[in-house]
């Protein structure tokens, strides 16, 4: 499970929904008088921290720009003896100050320098902070290229009308992705305990990466030799490094 909460992260994530007004204007630290710079409204998916960075990512450009300074943080982490699944959030220059958004946690200004800003340990260890009970690895900025927004991108109301969870979240990041590349939600089979099941996944390029999101486990970068989310074999290969035997993969 996360580090953190069922319904937040990079594999996992924050109990996430009753929160939702707490995180969508809190402010922590000696700022806490401070209006965050911008708003942004979660999707509120399962295992959504690193999809939602993100999402949050190209509100901040829609708002402000593309030459506004953001980036994703993510790392991997250990809680207690236990490896765990790692965590992602936002971090962005306004105002003269670093912010961080935390799916978790909502906004937070940051006590780092601007000048600062690309010392990825130095950002870092104010974020990790407020994780006591974590061991963190690796962090580590991820950033993209600027993408045309998907042609054809998945309707966002047919998410609500799915009665399974994983399809509903897979539908609903991905159409909120698809606003600034392409993307492709599939769905597929899987054996486990002797029974096959469905499960679904959102397929997208950031960071030069083919990441796919899972919202039973969180969103996993792979490095590919071709960034092209609509191969469904080379999506099956990488999924089956998650789901083993995967298969009956198709467009969902």
């Amino acid at each position: 499970m996360n580090a953190v909460a069922h319904r937040s992260g990079f594999r996992a994530g924050g109990t996430f929904r009753g929160w939702l007004g707490l995180m969508f204007f809190g402010v922590s630290g000696a700022f806490a008088a401070e209006k965050p710079p911008l708003q942004y409204v979660p999707m509120g998916v399962a295992n959504g921290c690193f999809v939602e960075s993100v999402a949050f990512y190209d509100t901040l450009h829609d708002t402000f720009g593309s030459d506004a300074w953001c980036r994703v943080l993510q790392w991997g982490a250990q809680e207690d003896e236990e490896i765990v699944a790692g965590h992602a959030v936002a971090v962005f220059e306004q105002r003269g100050r670093l912010w961080c958004w935390d799916l978790n946690r909502g906004f937070t200004a940051l006590s780092v320098e601007p000048a600062q800003r690309e010392e990825v340990e130095k950002v870092a260890a104010p974020i990790l902070a407020k994780y006591p009970r974590i061991t963190a690895f690796f962090p580590l900025y991820r950033y993209d290229f600027e993408q045309a927004p998907d042609p054809a991108p998945p309707d966002e109301s047919r998410a609500v009308m799915q009665t399974d969870p994983v399809f509903r979240d897979a539908l609903l990041a991905g159409a909120r992705l698809a606003k600034h590349r392409t993307v492709n939600v599939v769905q597929f089979s899987f054996v486990a305990e002797g029974e096959t099941r469905q499960s679904a996944a959102t397929v997208f390029v950031f960071h030069g990466r083919l990441c796919i999101y899972f919202p039973e486990r969180g969103t996993v970068p792979f490095r590919s030799h071709a960034l092209a989310v609509q191969n469904l074999r080379l999506i099956q290969e990488a999924i089956r490094q998650q789901y083993r035997g995967a298969q009956s993969l198709k467009p969902l």
